[in-house]
Protein backbone atom coordinates (compact mmCIF):
# COMPACT_ATOMS: atom_id res chain seq x y z
CA UNK A 1 0.00 0.00 0.00
CA UNK A 2 2.79 2.18 0.60
CA UNK A 3 4.47 1.99 -3.10
CA UNK A 4 0.63 2.98 -4.05
CA UNK A 5 0.83 5.95 -2.18
CA UNK A 6 4.52 7.07 -3.08
CA UNK A 7 3.14 6.37 -6.92
CA UNK A 8 0.47 8.87 -6.72
CA UNK A 9 2.37 11.40 -4.38
CA UNK A 10 5.25 11.83 -7.06
CA UNK A 11 2.13 11.68 -9.87
CA UNK A 12 0.61 14.34 -8.05
CA UNK A 13 3.88 16.21 -8.45
CA UNK A 14 4.11 15.78 -11.60
CA UNK A 15 1.56 17.21 -12.50
CA UNK A 16 1.82 20.13 -10.42
CA UNK A 17 5.15 20.94 -12.38
CA UNK A 18 3.21 20.49 -15.12
CA UNK A 19 0.63 22.99 -14.37
CA UNK A 20 3.30 25.54 -13.58
CA UNK A 21 4.46 25.19 -16.92
CA UNK A 22 1.43 25.72 -18.27
CA UNK A 23 0.35 29.07 -16.10
CA UNK A 24 4.13 30.23 -17.36
CA UNK A 25 3.24 29.25 -20.73
CA UNK A 26 -0.21 30.93 -20.81
CA UNK A 27 1.05 34.20 -18.95
CA UNK A 28 3.76 34.62 -21.68
CA UNK A 29 1.45 33.81 -24.58
CA UNK A 30 -1.01 36.61 -23.32
CA UNK A 31 1.84 39.48 -22.73
CA UNK A 32 2.91 38.54 -26.17
CA UNK A 33 -1.03 39.07 -27.32
CA UNK A 34 -1.99 41.99 -24.86
CA UNK A 35 1.63 43.80 -24.53
CA UNK A 36 0.94 42.86 -20.48
CA UNK A 37 -0.55 40.11 -18.59
CA UNK A 38 -3.86 40.25 -16.96
CA UNK A 39 -4.06 40.80 -13.31
CA UNK A 40 -5.49 37.85 -12.35
CA UNK A 41 -4.91 35.35 -9.84
CA UNK A 42 -3.01 32.44 -10.47
CA UNK A 43 -4.18 28.62 -10.27
CA UNK A 44 -4.66 27.19 -6.81
CA UNK A 45 -1.45 25.00 -6.52
CA UNK A 46 -2.32 21.01 -5.42
CA UNK A 47 -0.87 21.48 -1.63
CA UNK A 48 -3.03 19.71 0.40
CA UNK A 49 -3.73 23.18 2.08
CA UNK A 50 -6.99 24.85 2.19
CA UNK A 51 -8.54 27.91 1.30
CA UNK A 52 -8.46 30.75 4.29
CA UNK A 53 -11.86 30.41 5.41
CA UNK A 54 -13.69 34.42 5.60
CA UNK A 55 -14.48 35.65 9.00
CA UNK A 56 -18.02 35.59 8.19
CA UNK A 57 -17.73 31.75 7.15
CA UNK A 58 -15.90 31.06 10.66
CA UNK A 59 -18.61 33.30 12.57
CA UNK A 60 -21.53 30.59 10.34
CA UNK A 61 -19.60 27.62 11.63
CA UNK A 62 -18.73 28.86 15.25
CA UNK A 63 -22.28 29.60 15.52
CA UNK A 64 -23.71 26.34 13.92
CA UNK A 65 -21.52 24.42 16.72
CA UNK A 66 -22.68 26.53 19.45
CA UNK A 67 -25.95 25.52 18.76
CA UNK A 68 -25.28 21.96 17.95
CA UNK A 69 -23.71 21.60 21.64
CA UNK A 70 -26.24 23.42 23.15
CA UNK A 71 -29.22 21.01 21.27
CA UNK A 72 -26.89 17.99 23.04
CA UNK A 73 -26.83 19.36 26.60
CA UNK A 74 -30.37 19.96 26.76
CA UNK A 75 -30.66 16.27 25.37
CA UNK A 76 -28.33 15.10 28.11
CA UNK A 77 -30.65 17.24 30.85
CA UNK A 78 -33.61 15.28 30.04
CA UNK A 79 -32.27 12.14 30.57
Amino acid sequence: MSAVLEELLSKRKALAVELGALDAGISAYRRALNGAAPQTKPAATVSGTRPTMSLAARKKLSLLAKARWAKKRKEEAKK
